[in-house]
């Protein structure tokens, strides 16, 4: 009796610590993006000086986003990760305008890396999202449902997109 509570309790500790893992992950692949985004502003200052407002929006964007990831807040990150997508779409758009922008090294470079993190982000919350989905229905089966509540594992939320991510993108240029 006893080995079995040890058993299914330390398979409870084993998926939370995935859900830990995998919230990680989304934080250091959002961080790669946050970090890459100063460059990609002072690429874009050099060449796009009628832009201040929105190169302005961007950098609060992204302290915001910094602050929010301490806090492990998974919808307020959501909501702050598709205001910021939108900031650096109508930037890449703007950089239409610019050829000089448009062609250099480094715009081009770092346009591919947001893109890429962008791409890692996505792949990590699918992995997050999976993760807890098994935590979440581990604690809710028995005889894992009692262990779970004398342990105090608690439910844990899934990292959601806001309702207007599934809309078409609105540059509004």
């Amino acid at each position: 009796m006893v080995v079995g509570f040890g058993f299914l309790y330390n398979t409870l500790v084993n998926k939370e610590e995935r859900v830990n893992a995998s919230w990680s992950q989304v934080e250091s692949t959002m961080q790669r993006k946050l970090d890459l985004l100063p460059n990609l502003v002072k690429v874009v200052k050099a060449y796009a000086k009628h832009e201040k407002e929105l190169l302005t929006e961007i950098t609060s964007l992204r302290s915001n986003a910094h602050t929010t990831l301490a806090s492990k807040d998974t919808a307020k990150l959501a909501t702050l990760n598709t205001k910021l997508n939108t900031s650096v779409m109508k930037l890449f758009a703007i950089a239409e305008n610019y050829p000089d922008l448009k062609s250099s090294e480094q715009f081009l470079q770092l346009q591919a890396q947001i893109e890429g993190s962008e791409n890692r982000i996505n792949i990590t919350r699918m992995q997050f999202n999976e993760a807890v989905g098994l935590y979440n229905s581990a604690i809710r089966k028995m005889p894992q449902r009692l262990i779970a509540s004398l342990g105090g594992f608690k439910k844990r939320t899934y990292f959601k997109a806001e309702e207007k991510a599934h809309k078409k993108l609105e540059i509004g240029l």
